[in-house]
């Protein structure tokens, strides 16, 4: 979990920024470059999850699983609330879509520092 904590970090800072800033990709290369940083973050996410799984014994990837599906279940309630909320035309949906995803990513690695707590 510990490999994780600079992903996570670099993931909801880029997202927090890409969430605050107003981008037009249209407009230049830097703007869609920025938009897309959350990518390098998520990726990097995804290699060290892999990486570590590999390394798992059977109980530390049910701990894994466990997180997983608290982070899809966040997502989903995130998602959902941010549907209604655009339908009803409050907020924006490009900010909805980045929290959901920092939602979910926050409450999966949550689960997972309370449950290596046990």
């Amino acid at each position: 979990m510990r490999d994780a904590i600079p992903a996570v970090i670099a993931l909801i800072v880029l997202e927090g920024i890409v969430a605050v800033a107003d981008l037009d990709a249209g407009a230049n290369t830097w703007h869609l470059a920025i938009a897309l940083s959350p990518l390098l973050a998520g990726l990097w996410l995804a290699w060290v999850q892999v990486r570590t799984l590999r390394r798992c014994d059977e109980y530390q990837r049910s701990v894994q699983l466990e997180a997983m599906s608290v982070g899809f279940g966040v997502a989903m309630l995130v998602a959902m609330t941010g549907g209604l909320l655009d339908g009803a035309d409050v907020g924006s949906s490009s900010q909805y879509l980045q929290l959901t995803f920092i939602c979910g990513v926050l409450s999966w690695v949550g689960t997972l520092a309370i449950r290596a707590r046990h």
